[in-house]
């Protein structure tokens, strides 16, 4: 008897450390659909509220809606060429895209059917959030000179109500706080605030000598803790307390992220880097101890994700491209994007 019980304690251990090489992968790339277009540049992609869908944001190739489910290109949404980023409004049945050129396009959320297109800035808008206590979209211009401008948007009215001017060059996706105020990282001032959501008004700004310049943000809300990626000659990951913004933790992490989740599941942090090709990925031992637990490779270019935190799956987006060659008349070129290359990947835990 003590021989069968040996002998199934043997196998069972034996199934484990079989399958513990596959828990070490912490990811991996579950589909990579390729899908046509032209050699266009892309912005942000989002998650649909309501449906398995994906949206890309793609500009001059339009709005791609992508089914996640079925993986593969649903449509692309008319008359939405320029589409940069979107933002969905659910309890109004509308999707709203923010194009390249300055205007905003209003989509019906249940067939995609555009509806209007609206004229708000003279160049290109950036990104938004929809402010639920306040009924609200809070839309970030694109970089400009030395200033950016945060457009406030009735979506009942469909109608921009208040522009507030800020001195920033350039702010990165806002982040809701959920009590009526959001942060808002400023990358090249390397401040990271905090504003009110009805008055605009500034509640707090923190700085912190190993955070160059924020950029990504993301959440602990059950923790009461706020993720800032920090860029930079020495890239860092800081855990601030959301109140007050005092550092708890700080660590290492890839070069030049623009994307960051927290998978509330896993108590895990993710993290996107085009430039390393990656997906890093941290664990939270508890609200102020991090541990590195490696990284995954993804793709060049691989710089904006989505996160599902049902299915705990992460999107990402790329192309194949050429880099020129710097020049002193041209020293930091544009990428060329290969027409035909624009894939969607997914990775799964």
């Amino acid at each position: 008897m003590r021989a069968l019980i040996l002998s199934a304690l043997l196998a069972f251990c034996g199934v484990a450390q079989a399958a513990a090489p596959a828990d070490e992968r912490l990811y991996h790339r579950e589909q990579h659909v390729q899908l046509p277009g032209t050699g266009s540049s892309w912005g942000f992609i989002a998650l649909d509220p309501t449906r398995p869908y994906l949206f890309l944001a793609r500009r001059e190739n339009g709005l791609s809606v992508f089914d996640v489910d079925k993986q593969r290109l649903l449509r692309t949404v008319e008359q939405s060429q320029g589409a940069n980023g979107v933002v969905a409004v659910p309890e109004l049945n509308r999707l709203l895209v923010l194009n390249t050129d300055g205007s905003l396009g209003l989509v019906e959320l249940s067939t995609l059917k555009p509806l209007k297109r609206i004229a708000v800035a003279q160049s290109n808008l950036n990104s938004a959030v929809y402010e639920p206590r306040t009924g609200q979209v809070i839309i970030v211009s694109g970089r400009r000179a030395d200033r950016s401008t945060l457009f406030v948007f009735d979506p009942k009215e469909e109608r921009i109500t208040a522009a507030h001017e800020l001195a920033v060059k350039k702010i990165d996706p806002l982040l809701l706080k959920g009590d009526g105020s959001f942060f808002l990282p400023m990358r090249d001032e390397g401040i990271v605030a905090r504003l009110s959501s009805s008055s605009f008004k500034v509640l707090d700004r923190w700085q912190y000598p190993d955070c160059q310049r924020p950029s990504a943000l993301a959440q602990d809300e059950r923790r009461g803790r706020l993720f800032v990626a920090c860029r930079g000659e020495r890239p860092q990951l800081l855990v601030l307390d959301r109140d007050s913004g005092a550092l708890k933790a700080s660590l290492p992490i890839t070069r030049d992220v623009n994307a960051l989740a927290y998978d509330p599941q896993a108590q895990r942090l993710l993290i996107a880097s085009g430039v390393d090709a990656n997906l890093s990925v941290v664990a939270q031992l508890d609200a102020d101890r991090y541990q590195a637990l490696g990284s995954v490779s993804t793709q060049p270019m691989a710089y904006n994700m989505a996160f599902d935190p049902r299915s705990r799956r992460v999107y990402l987006a790329a192309m194949d491209f050429t880099q020129p060659a710097a020049s002193p008349e041209v020293p930091k070129p544009d990428p060329l994007f290969h027409a035909n290359t624009f894939r969607v990947i997914t990775l799964a835990p």
